[in-house]
């Protein structure tokens, strides 16, 4: 997953400066960063290979720094931009690829793929009152092919 938005996302000019970390490092990071975090649902059937993941994806900015338009992009805050298209992302088609596609195609079959991305959401979490962030939250049905 982080390499999927670290190739579709952080390339472009308006996501300059974000780092990706695993949600589950509480390290402090500078502003602007994804958090990724992944959680395997406790009710996976047994001896199944078959399970759901559930992911939160949380965008986090400097508050004043995220409703400061984007050069060149009007008067819309750049964290409603860059929201929208970290949106694109993860729930539509983005180069041709779902994201599921686009994990599937990294993992190239070996191990576990991603069958199906359901029950995705995302909301606007204010954490302080000097950062902004969208949460972004799915599941993921995936499969294994080791026994």
């Amino acid at each position: 997953m982080i390499s999927v938005l670290e190739s579709d996302l952080l390339i472009y000019d308006a996501f300059t400066g974000f780092v990706i970390r695993n949600g589950r490092e509480f390290s402090q990071e500078k502003y602007p960063f994804f958090s990724v975090q992944v959680t395997e649902s406790q009710q996976r059937p047994e001896r199944s290979n078959i399970w759901n993941v559930n992911i939160t994806i949380t965008m986090v900015e400097d508050r004043a720094e995220a409703n400061v338009p984007l050069t060149g992009m009007g008067t819309r805050p750049r964290h409603e931009i860059r929201a929208e298209n970290v949106s694109a992302r993860l729930f539509g088609v983005w180069n041709g690829l779902s994201f599921p596609a686009a994990i599937n195609a990294i993992v190239d079959g070996q191990g576990i793929n991603v069958v199906k991305m359901h029950s995705g959401s995302q909301s606007n979490a204010t954490m302080s009152e000097d950062e902004i962030a969208t949460e972004y939250s799915f599941v993921m049905l995936c499969v294994t092919t080791e026994q």
